[in-house]
């Protein structure tokens, strides 16, 4: 299973709707996006547009603390104006005037670690998660995904409680190392799981959120050792590989005797077709709508 990961924190909509045509036409059957109704339709015209109506959306959310619900913000009095911000973000969410769109943001933190003026700090933007979810299970969505890299346990409680109210025919945790060890992490999963049905779950093994801007074995490494440690764990659940995942990972996964259920693929994906689907004349030129859905074929049959 391929998931294209458009971003939890991805608000464009026009972006979101190119993304899923390009990678629908290309096999796509599962896309991830933000928790938000304008983002879901937009998919779904994408979808439509690419002639598929026959594919699955899987919408997240995180807790506080979680880098996939914040938003860079540029303190105007401390920003020295030297660009780096501008010239590092993936998503082209900051402009030359120094100016944070936070529909395109998706909470990657580059700006600020690249800011020597320390002018950027990231802040939280979360959604109505008891409104915004069951609406999204109502309209279609069977993949509800749990964004985990925090430790206010209270908030996982809470949005973790409202998915299972949902329903929906998989539950999904995405979590990561960079706040605990392997022990903690497991411990969090099989509580998390201990309510559900097995194999309902799926363990999102994200190695290191939003890193996947080269494609090589290094920049993977760490999603195939996220994804041994919860098979090491032999708990009723599907692993997906995540976060710093490429064309790469199927590869390495299979030599390290990793039994995936599906990769999920965000910043390399979007990296490779940008240059088409941010042209200008992309719904307009064939041409370039197929040089897109060509390398993203690519990238997925590289999955498989």
């Amino acid at each position: 299973m391929f998931k294209l990961v458009c971003g939890a924190g991805n608000e464009d909509t026009e972006s979101v709707k190119k993304l899923v045509y390009v990678y629908t036409k290309a096999g796509c059957k599962l896309f991830d996006l933000s928790a938000r109704k304008e983002i879901l339709n937009a998919a779904k015209e994408g979808a439509k547009l690419a002639g598929q109506v026959d594919v699955d959306y899987c919408v997240s959310i995180g807790i506080k603390g979680d880098k996939h619900i914040k938003k860079a913000n540029i303190n105007e009095d401390k920003c020295v104006k030297c660009g780096k911000c501008s010239n590092i973000c993936p998503n082209d969410a900051i402009t030359s005037f120094i100016k944070v769109d936070e529909k395109k943001c998706i909470g990657c933190t580059l700006c600020e670690q690249k800011c020597e003026a320390c002018a950027i700090q990231m802040v939280e933007r979360d959604v109505d998660y008891k409104t915004i979810l069951p609406y999204m299970v109502k309209n279609g969505v069977q993949f509800l995904e749990l964004h985990i890299m925090g430790h206010d346990k209270t908030d996982l409680e809470k949005k973790w409680k409202v998915i299972n109210e949902c329903n929906p025919r998989f539950a999904s945790i995405c979590i990561d190392r960079e706040n605990f060890g392997n022990k903690e992490v497991l411990e969090r999963i099989k509580e998390m799981i201990s309510i559900r049905k097995p194999y309902t779950t799926i363990v999102q093994a994200d190695g290191v959120p939003m890193s996947g801007g080269s494609d090589d074995f290094k920049t993977t490494l760490q999603a195939v050792a996220m994804a041994e440690v919860i098979q090491n764990a032999e708990l009723p659940v599907y692993i997906m590989l995540s976060g710093g995942t490429n064309s790469k990972t199927a590869e390495l996964a299979k030599m390290c005797g990793i039994n995936y259920w599906g990769i999920a693929i965000g910043s390399w994906a979007r990296k490779i077709v940008k240059p088409y689907v941010t042209a200008n004349d992309f719904w307009e030129n064939i041409d370039i709508q197929n040089k897109a859905v060509e390398i993203a074929s690519e990238l997925i049959n590289k999955t498989i």
